[in-house]
């Protein structure tokens, strides 16, 4: 059977609107990939801020001298706060509270007046912080 020229005008027609539907939902889907992507890289990000995190909390517990100890818990914090907003990214509210109360902690080691009210509140950070990684499992 020979197709006829309003067939092939409907066959066209299918195909243009098929083209279309195709191209909007590439346009959908590649945005989503984009948005997806972006997200695994805050993820990402998430991974680095933690470690840096404990890093800088160990380093502040092993510091001798209270200023060195006050400094590196300053510098804690920071990561904290990147961690805690990282979290935030990553849609793990549970860990971004943790990392915040933690953050906090640290910022109240770091302004700490004695020895005593140092390794409390620094206690305190490691023991949120700790609590930011346990909540994590919950989020993967």
């Amino acid at each position: 059977m020979k197709p006829t020229k309003i067939g092939s005008q409907i066959d066209a027609h299918r195909a243009k609107n098929h083209s279309k539907f195709l191209l909007f939902f590439a346009l959908i889907f590649g945005g989503l990939g984009q948005a997806i992507e972006v997200q695994a890289g805050m993820c990402d990000m998430l991974s680095y801020s933690v470690e840096d995190a404990g890093d800088k909390l160990r380093r502040a517990a092993r510091e001798s001298d209270l200023e060195s100890a006050k400094d590196a818990a300053r510098r804690a914090r920071s990561s904290l706060d990147d961690a805690s907003i990282a979290a935030l990214d990553c849609k793990c509210t549970v860990a971004f509270a943790e990392f915040d109360s933690a953050s906090t902690w640290a910022r109240r080691a770091r302004d700490a007046d004695s020895g005593a009210e140092f390794n409390e509140s620094l206690n305190r950070a490691i023991k949120n912080f700790n609590y930011a990684l346990d909540s994590l499992q919950l989020c993967r």
